[in-house]
């Protein structure tokens, strides 16, 4: 224990003893931890610096600068360097700093090695070291690094931050006004016209229990499973509600779904299986291609989502409006719900690459994303972790976070090798 780790955690077994406690057992050693220098010093942890080595000052009073908070209470999620929260304690019109960690092992590194006593002797400061990882201060500060360094505790908070901070951006890919998002509304006007809207659907459905299919690797465990309850008589089995790049999977092992779900503008026929059956419904979203629609054998219906993308739409042509927030997951899911079944089981809905594979039934990379290229990771069902991207993630948070507001129905997933989704119970799922 370092001289200046004795002087840090003086004041923090005052103030937090909790924490204090937690510190001591913090094996620093395991970090490939390196200083920095240059006009300043700072600290790399796996190849991430925790500050500016140039001037480090200079850096945290732009990111406060930057940032939209209430004085009444700063909220700072992460340390870094500790070079934010030093300078917010000297605006002393501040009345609450509250600092959330994000990895106790690279706080106790950074106490080894740097005073930060000025900031943590001061009475408006409060660590949080088990934050929340279902909600956050959406008026805070957060130190970018810790978000690639966050531990597996916080990984789901980190996901919320980092979507939080990217939400401007993502709303970007779908303004209003894009030409060629009103060019497809165009051309699929008369179907939007003609098709029925999905809502009709809830007229005819028995089912209380679904299935929600997705294209994750985890899928390709399941088809005897899913196989079997295809085969039970209507009343006795699931709805089955699969996502458009599932349909050809489950195709090729001979199961129908009950219901296809297609929502994005460069969804193509290849993706559709070659011959499908009248028998399997189609809910779409006014942004798939016309020529898929056209090419669809059985019925179809027509939704929106609840981005302003479709407020004009609704408004000369209502239809029901889905759940989503980048997936066609979401409003697959949204969709059974409203169909007034009190039960749900996920399958294939793995939110990351699970044996090395990015989905069911397609080769890497035929669908977008690639293994080789995933730079993120989720904790998985078993507590490990799992390589996946940016995007999965996102998907991964906000279904979490549309289940919360859902008490009345149960979740499950049926696989543990993909995403632990929080609020999905496992249920074991055997032919």
């Amino acid at each position: 224990m370092t001289e200046l780790l004795i002087k840090n955690l003086d004041i923090i077994q005052q103030r937090w003893p909790i924490l204090a406690s937690a510190l001591r057992f913090q094996k620093i050693d395991e970090l490939d931890a390196q200083l920095v220098i240059g006009q300043n010093q700072t600290i790399s942890v796996n190849g991430i610096q925790l500050s500016s080595r140039h001037n480090r000052i200079a850096e945290a009073e732009l990111l406060i600068n930057n940032a939209e908070f209430n004085k009444q209470k700063v909220t700072v999620y992460g340390v870094g360097m500790g070079d934010v929260p030093s300078v917010l304690v000297d605006d002393l019109t501040i009345v609450q700093l509250e600092v959330n960690l994000l990895n106790l092992q690279l706080f106790a590194l950074l106490l080894s090695y740097t005073d930060q006593t000025e900031w943590l002797s001061d009475d408006r400061v409060s660590i949080i070291h088990n934050p929340p990882q279902d909600s956050f201060d959406e008026m805070s500060i957060v130190i970018a690094p810790e978000l690639i360094l966050a531990s597996d505790d916080n990984a789901s908070l980190r996901d919320l931050l980092a979507l939080e901070k990217n939400r401007d951006y993502a709303n970007k890919q779908h303004a209003v006004d894009d030409p060629k998002l009103l060019q497809r509304f165009k051309e699929n006007q008369l179907l939007l016209e003609q098709d029925l809207d999905a809502a009709v659907l809830m007229l005819n459905q028995p089912q209380i229990k679904a299935h929600v299919i997705g294209a994750g690797p985890s899928l390709e465990q399941h088809y005897s499973y899913l196989n079997a309850q295809r085969m039970l008589p209507v009343e006795k089995r699931p709805l089955l509600i699969a996502v458009d790049t599932a349909f050809k999977a489950l195709m090729s092992e001979g199961i129908i779904p009950d219901i296809v779900v297609s929502i994005e503008s460069n969804i193509a026929k290849m993706h559709f299986p070659d011959e499908i059956p009248s028998s399997v419904k189609l809910v779409y979203f006014p942004r798939v291609p016309n020529e898929v629609l056209l090419s669809w054998p059985g019925e179809r219906f027509n939704a929106y989502s609840k981005s302003p993308i479709y407020d004009a739409l609704d408004r000369e042509n209502p239809k029901l409006r889905l759940f989503t927030n980048g997936s066609v997951i979401h409003p697959a899911i949204d969709l059974a719900i409203y169909l007034q079944t009190k039960e749900i089981t996920l399958f294939g809905c793995d939110f990351s690459y699970p044996n090395n594979k990015t989905h069911a039934f397609w080769k890497d990379g035929a669908l977008g994303p690639k293994v080789e290229d995933a730079k993120h990771w989720i904790i998985n069902g078993h507590g490990e972790r799992v390589a996946t991207d940016l995007n999965f993630k996102t998907y991964l948070r906000s279904l979490e976070h549309y289940i919360r507001s859902k008490p009345h129905i149960k979740f499950y997933q049926s696989s543990l090798e993909g995403a632990l989704i929080h609020g999905a119970q496992y249920k074991e799922c055997k032919a």
